[in-house]
C-alpha cells in the first residue's frame, strides 16, 4: 500500500511539473479574470438521475 502512494505520488509530481514546464514555455496563456464568472460548459446528464449513498462501518 505504501508503495502505491509513493508511486501515485511520484506520478502526480510528474504532472504537475510537465504542466509548469509547458507554461513557462508558453503553451497556456494566463487566463482573462473577466470570463471567470461564465461557465465553459453545461451540466448534462443522461438517463436518470438517482442520488447514491454508500455506508461504511469498520
Amino acid at each position: 500500500m505504501e508503495v502505491k502512494r509513493k508511486e501515485l505520488r511520484r506520478e502526480e509530481e510528474k504532472v504537475l511539473l510537465t504542466f509548469l514546464k509547458q507554461t513557462r514555455e508558453g503553451k497556456y496563456a494566463k487566463i482573462d479574470e473577466s470570463s471567470l464568472p461564465y461557465s465553459r460548459l453545461k451540466e448534462h446528464r443522461e438517463g436518470p438521475y438517482y442520488e447514491e449513498y454508500y455506508y461504511s462501518v469498520r
